[in-house]
């Protein structure tokens, strides 16, 4: 077949790209939602979010993990030039997992009286079985994006998830607003936009089916390198024994949020805290809505980036290509310390008028929890890139085991910092940044040992860390001429235009820093879209 292909930075790119563009359809859909529908506390808003926690909850049963096993096993068949067992491998994935999506879509279906009742919502029965053929869709779609994304062709995945988004923001939003007009109930109103969510993943999962009949028209023989297939059964072994343990894995931050909910309540009612259930749960709200909604945004770019390298390890591995290997992995994290080093001092800089630039209340406690977690911005990001490259060495068990220590850290570090009246609140964030970090470190010493070498230290670290230092100085010297020249009152435009322009400063400071430093380097660049002119253009040499 003729493909299209990107070096992984450009599937980076182009993944990233789709996924900011998904977070600000994202807010275009959630914000008039909640306006629309009556806001949190309306019964039709609560009856959307309980079919969707059940949708999303399927999803991770049903889905997670096999694009990132299917595109391992597809990458490596293809550097290996197997193309027919390519083609096998995405069939036994399809024979596996669409009927494991259909099931879970059944089971929503006639279950749905039974699902509401578990939630004690006997309402959302309309609203679960509107959303129940999405998870059907999602498996198809698993499918495909596995196999394109072992082909290093991003694209395909990147336009669904955009056409999910706007399914979900026109469609949903379009119900929603005809179902208030024509007065129904809380439930049918649910039930319509929760469709949006359907309609989004249908119209997804056509764009998929669609690509791959114009693929496959348009496709030109390819020279079959090697005619070997492995069987169906131990296709179907290997793709499962992937699969799994990658979704377990990839369910760290998951996995730190229910220890979260499990802990943080109770341990600020202990009587050392001494709070009652109304100011334990406010402060827990405010960590959870304004600190963590935060600290998610740098993830979705370094998810992007650990998508793209996984393919890429996997494949120069199968075809012994160790300096591939080794440059690919240098890569990776010195992109991934460029880009979450400045976003976690960021955090502990400039947390608390963030906040106030969206928010009017809880922002002096919300501010100094999102400082603290700018400690773990790295280190999560870090984690995700490790778990790719592990999973692309073969070892999809050396990050579980990263992640049941980190998780142990976790817990004992939310019960015993929670539950200390000096810390209270604050343990959380820093119970989080000990868990990624210890998660990291296991991480880098397995790669370190698995590759017999990690990147020199001063240009991987050293110098996007002299870049954030001196970022954090440009951010320090704004902030303290600000505050005395203009004297803005905290919450004002003035002080939010203040933010505006002090993070402006800090990314101009921060590239200038980088350039100047020798972090970005001309063959870094050349991998980017239209890279040489960009690096004529930078005169870097």
């Amino acid at each position: 077949m003729q493909r299209k292909k990107q070096n992984f930075i450009q599937g980076a790119f182009i993944l990233m790209a789709a996924s900011l563009i998904v977070k600000v359809i994202g807010a275009f859909f959630q914000i008039p939602l909640q306006n629309l529908i009556g806001g949190e506390d309306s019964p039709a808003s609560g009856l959307f979010s309980a079919a969707y926690r059940i949708y999303t909850a399927m999803l991770v049963i049903s889905t997670v993990g096999l694009p990132a096993a299917l595109s391992k096993m597809v990458a490596e068949a293809t550097a290996c030039g197997r193309e027919h067992e390519v083609h096998r491998i995405v069939r036994v994935a399809a024979g596996i997992f669409v009927p494991v999506g259909a099931v879970g879509t059944l089971a929503l279906l006639f279950g749905a009286d039974t699902f509401a009742g578990w939630i004690k919502a006997p309402d959302a029965r309309l609203a679960v079985m509107a959303v129940a053929p999405s998870v059907l869709m999602v498996s198809i779609l698993a499918v495909f994006r596995g196999y394109y994304q072992g082909r290093s062709n991003m694209v395909p995945t990147a336009v669904s998830q955009v056409i999910e988004a706007l399914g979900k923001l026109v469609v949903g939003l379009g119900l929603a607003y005809y179902a208030m007009r024509q007065g129904m109930s809380a439930a049918a109103v649910a039930a319509l936009t929760v469709l949006g969510v359907t309609l989004g993943e249908v119209a997804a999962a056509g764009y998929m089916l669609l690509q791959a009949a114009v693929a496959r028209r348009q496709a030109e023989p390819v020279h079959v390198l090697n005619d070997a297939m492995r069987p169906v059964g131990e296709l179907a072994k290997t793709l499962l024994s992937l699969s799994i343990p990658i979704t377990i894995s990839s369910a760290v931050m998951s996995l730190t949020d229910l220890i979260d909910v499990a802990l943080i309540s109770t341990r600020l009612q202990s009587p050392a805290v001494g709070m009652d259930a109304v100011e334990a749960m406010a402060t827990y709200g405010i960590y959870t809505n304004m600190a963590i909604n935060f600290f998610n945004l740098p993830q979705t770019l370094i998810t992007a980036l650990a998508v793209s390298v996984l393919p890429t390890i996997a494949s120069a591995r199968a075809a012994q290509n160790f300096t591939k290997v080794s440059h690919t992995v240098a890569t990776t994290l010195r992109m991934t310390l460029m880009i979450t080093l400045p976003a976690g001092a960021g955090f502990l800089l400039l947390s608390g008028p963030i906040l106030r630039m969206f928010y009017s209340e809880g922002t002096v406690l919300g501010g100094q929890l999102m400082g603290l977690l700018g400690l773990a911005v790295p280190a999560v990001a870090l984690v995700a890139v490790s778990n790719a490259v592990l999973q692309a060495f073969g070892r999809i068990d050396l990050p579980l085991i990263s992640m049941f220590l980190g998780a142990l850290v976790k817990i004992f570090g939310d019960y015993y910092l929670i539950g200390d009246p000096a810390v209270q609140i604050a343990g959380a964030p820093l119970s989080t940044a000990a868990c990624y970090w210890l998660i990291a470190l296991l991480n880098l010493f397995h790669i370190a040992r698995l590759s017999h070498a990690l990147p020199p230290i001063g240009r991987t670290v050293g110098r996007p860390l002299a870049a954030t230092a001196g970022m954090g100085a440009a951010v320090y010297i704004c902030s303290f001429a600000a505050s005395h020249l203009l004297d803005a009152a905290p919450g004002t435009i003035v002080d939010k235009l203040v933010t505006l322009v002090t993070i402006l400063i800090a990314a101009a400071v921060y590239g200038g820093l980088l350039l100047a430093l020798h972090a970005v380097e001309r063959e870094d660049v050349l991998l980017l879209p239209k890279g040489e002119k960009i690096a004529d253009l930078l005169h870097l040499k």
